[in-house]
């Protein structure tokens, strides 16, 4: 027999947390899988930035489930509770915030990952540097999160003696909204010499740089968290802070994603385009011949797509040759006019985060055109044997 539908009251609110975590976790779960098979199709590789996001969004299905669980159990319920149900929701709430810390970890890595590889040389210091407070953050929070009642019930806040939760996930959320303005400005300062339009130099930035938004849902939690522990039944007031970090946890996933979803790559893709310490846009004209020229002799400019970006992040960049003639068969039909032969070289070179000499990236991609005039003499003209 069916048995029927629980409904969000007043003093339930455990609907509302079973629903928005199955939400979130379907949202999660469908940006991790069109970035990678977006990736995988489109540059034929699995690189680790995208192993991290696969490794985050496993993670953050089992953390979803546990909090269901929760609200099954009654995590949300004002009344009607008894101890087992409690332990359950105790129980589910001290896993689920040790995966939650891990998520953001890894999500915050496969971040770090995917600019460090677009970076110069002084920038991935720094980003070193970011890699290593995430590190120590995610490992201080984490090791706290185990101890933070006494044994041997380190879950129980209820009834068990803990250190100031309040304060102690304050400082977590802080340190997680630090973490990710550096990481937006390292982006917005790779990306703020870009050679293009404001509109589309905005666009790039708002793609790459918006995990900034995350912070407002950071901010409510910090609110809400310290809110709920001063009231007097937490496994009620409990359900506002559970359902804010589901919502930063698929925030934090669908940021990673967002820069490598191949339709928005493709309506941002602006022509050839260089990458040193920033992108710089290669103007085209009538005198492209020299230019080109140019750039061939110069592997600290070479030309590179936005969709190259990502190529170079994934290290799948491989050789390749392609030689295209003019068909010249039919030239002995005219004369006493010009015939112009076009040959045209596209090379991609193995693509090495760094070249050795310099701080500048290596050669992505070369484009080289010859354009050949051959003028037919008059047979009066021609040479006899």
């Amino acid at each position: 027999m069916l048995t029927p539908r629980e409904h969000a009251t007043a003093v339930n609110k455990a609907p509302i947390v079973r629903a928005m975590t199955a939400l979130l976790m379907v949202i999660s779960i469908l940006a991790a899988t069109i970035r990678i098979v977006t990736r995988v199709t489109t540059v034929g590789s699995f690189s680790l930035d995208d192993g991290l996001v696969a490794a985050s969004t496993v993670l953050a299905i089992i953390q979803s489930i546990i909090v269901i669980f929760e609200g099954s159990a009654g995590l949300g319920k004002r009344d009607g509770l008894n101890n087992y149900q409690i332990s359950l929701i105790l129980k589910g709430q001290y896993a689920s915030n040790i995966l939650f810390i891990t998520v953001l970890f890894l999500a915050k890595i496969s971040a770090t990952r995917t600019i460090r590889s677009m970076a110069s040389r002084e920038r991935q210091r720094l980003i070193l540097i970011t890699e290593g407070v995430i590190s120590l953050w995610a490992l201080g929070s984490i090791v706290a999160s185990l101890f933070e009642c006494s044994l041997p019930k380190p879950w129980d806040y209820i009834h068990g003696k803990c250190f100031n939760r309040a304060l102690f996930w304050t400082v977590v959320d802080i340190v997680n909204i630090m973490t990710d303005i550096i990481i937006t400005g390292i982006l917005i300062d790779m990306f703020k010499s870009l050679q293009t339009s404001r509109s589309k130099k905005f666009l790039v930035i708002g793609v790459f740089g918006c995990r900034i938004l995350i912070t407002p849902a950071i901010i409510c939690h910090i609110y809400c968290f310290r809110k709920a522990t001063e009231l007097n039944n937490p496994v009620f007031d409990m359900w506002a802070p559970t359902v804010i970090v589901q919502v930063i946890q698929c925030m934090s996933i669908m940021v990673t994603c967002v820069p490598f979803l191949k339709p928005f790559m493709d309506s941002l893709e602006s022509g050839q385009m260089n990458a040193g310490d920033g992108l710089q846009t290669r103007t085209k004209g009538s005198d492209s011949r020299s230019r080109t020229g140019e750039t061939a002799g110069r592997s600290d400019t070479a030309p590179r797509t936005l969709r190259g970006i990502t190529t170079l992040a994934s290290n799948a960049s491989y050789r390749r040759q392609n030689y295209e003639m003019v068909d010249a068969d039919n030239w002995g039909a005219k004369k006493d006019k010009g015939t112009t032969a076009t040959a045209t070289a596209v090379t991609t070179e193995p693509s090495h985060p760094w070249d050795g000499q310099s701080h500048t990236s290596q050669s992505v991609l070369v484009h080289q055109t010859w354009q050949v005039e051959i003028e037919r003499q008059n047979s009066t003209s021609e040479l006899t044997g």
